[in-house]
């Protein structure tokens, strides 16, 4: 099974239609979605859109998506504060279809399949940034499966662990701005691997980023698509969304 790994859309659609385009040659059978469609960016409707389009059969809901649902039920959970992320999700719930608020509850806070497991942040805590060899190690105690898919800190990363003996050895990667990636799951080790995210990269380079995950070759593949910053930026603009988005998007972070 080969599976589009998408992640941390925050409403961007030209950054998603680029990644699909590049995906589309490349083949895949299913799609794991590892959490926020919605926020930063003023496509929520179009983003989600596609995602029904998609159909993913792995769902993780992201910390965007539920402060959105959690504002079309009157709730206000503990992410909520004020800033620039609420008045972004406060103004696309009013822009947001009953299909693509349908499609937005069947977000699960975790996904498991056959050798693997989906959250958007981490394991310790739902919302945790799972970006350093700490949190790593501490989300490794309670894996379940040999793989862990995380999003949430928009940056394409792989940690990886096997044990020698009494020790446990470790290795970091971080992709950056090479346009394709592969890495080979070890038989023996025990990874936590992030495919970056489409809609808003933090990495300093402002390319959408995704994974295809090759279940039976046990293979991760990394890309990085271009797209229209300016076209983003000036939808924005004209939606009259806060400045400092367009400002983070041309610089990738």
């Amino acid at each position: 099974m080969r599976y589009l790994v998408l992640s941390d859309l925050h409403a961007n659609l030209p950054a998603l239609d680029a990644v699909l385009k590049h995906a589309r040659p490349r083949g895949y059978d299913d799609v794991m979605f590892l959490g926020d469609a919605v926020g930063y960016y003023p496509h929520a409707e179009e983003v989600v859109q596609r995602l029904i389009d998609l159909n993913p059969s792995v769902r993780v809901l992201g910390n965007h998506d539920s402060a959105l649902l959690e504002l079309a039920y009157g709730e206000r959970g503990e992410y909520w504060a004020a800033g620039v992320v609420m008045e972004v999700i406060d103004r696309q719930l009013t822009t947001l279809s009953s299909d693509s608020i349908a499609f937005l509850q069947t977000l699960q806070p975790a996904v498991s399949g056959d050798g693997w497991q989906a959250v958007h942040g981490a394991l310790t805590r739902q919302w945790d940034y799972l970006s350093t060899m700490t949190a790593a190690q501490d989300n490794v105690k309670l894996m379940e499966q040999k793989l862990l898919l995380v999003g949430h800190t928009h940056v394409p990363k792989i940690f990886a662990t096997v044990k020698h003996g009494q020790q446990e050895l470790w290795r970091t990667i971080v992709f950056f701005d090479e346009a394709e990636n592969s890495y080979r799951l070890p038989p023996l080790a025990t990874v936590i691997a992030n495919p970056g995210s489409v809609g808003q990269p933090r990495d300093q380079v402002p390319q959408a980023s995704y994974f295809i995950f090759d279940s039976e070759r046990r293979r991760l593949h990394h890309h990085r698509v271009g797209f229209d910053v300016a076209a983003v930026q000036s939808d924005l603009r004209a939606a009259g969304y806060p400045e400092i988005l367009a400002t983070r998007l041309e610089a990738g972070r």
